[in-house]
């Protein structure tokens, strides 16, 4: 039986604002990102049937789909393994600061990601563990519904390559999402497919601001 499950980046957050690396720092999201989880809770309201609503324990990914669970009147279910990637030293650290101090290092970690593992921290393949396990575990306790799942750039773009023949080497050609945007996959049988990636049509003006990379 299938299970689709709504993949809801966090809205922008005080990390993503201040260009840090925040990876499991439990940091809030900023003004834009908490009207971005309202525009994207309403998206998805309009759009779906939700059944259940998951999400990182990370402040962040709750605050973005906090809308929709006071909506739809229903709780809001977290989840360690949905969690950002550990980046290690870096969290915390502004991006230019990391260039600064690690330069051979994030330079692997942008052209290798597959191969790079963050010191004192996570790798891709360590996040794709985790990340199955979690989807795995949500799509046996909810066959035939749909669940939305608040998550992270990086946790998103794991499990797409997790979708993959050779899911490390994946890596490396996906890149992460923006903040507050839909994604939408289908689970069956112990596969996983994306259906639709990083919809954002849905913020317009202020709203469309968002950042990439790993925060």
């Amino acid at each position: 039986m299938t299970t689709k499950f709504i993949f809801l980046r966090h809205g922008l957050s005080l990390g993503n604002k201040e260009k840090k690396f925040t990876g499991q720092l439990d940091l809030p999201l900023d003004e834009v990102g908490l009207a971005q989880g309202v525009a994207a809770s309403r998206y998805i309201a309009e759009r779906y049937s939700i059944d259940a609503i998951y999400a990182s324990d990370l402040s962040r990914a709750v605050e973005t789909v906090r809308h929709l669970s006071e909506r739809l009147a229903l709780p809001i279910r977290t989840c360690a393994d949905l969690r950002e990637i550990h980046v290690g030293v870096w969290q915390g650290m502004e991006i230019e600061e990391v260039r600064r101090l690690y330069p051979k290092e994030i330079e692997q970690y942008k052209t290798a990601p597959n191969t790079f593992r963050f010191i004192d921290g996570e790798s891709y393949g360590d996040v794709i563990i985790r990340a199955r396990r979690a989807v795995e575990e949500i799509a046996k306790a909810n066959e035939g519904k749909t669940v939305v799942i608040a998550t992270h750039g990086g946790v998103i773009r794991a499990l797409r390559a997790s979708c993959e023949g050779e899911p490390l080497a994946a890596l490396t050609r996906l890149s992460i999402l923006p903040n507050a945007s839909v994604s939408v996959a289908e689970y069956e049988n112990g596969s996983l497919r994306f259906t639709e990636l990083g919809v954002t049509a849905f913020l317009t003006g202020d709203l469309a601001e968002t950042e990439e990379g790993v925060k």
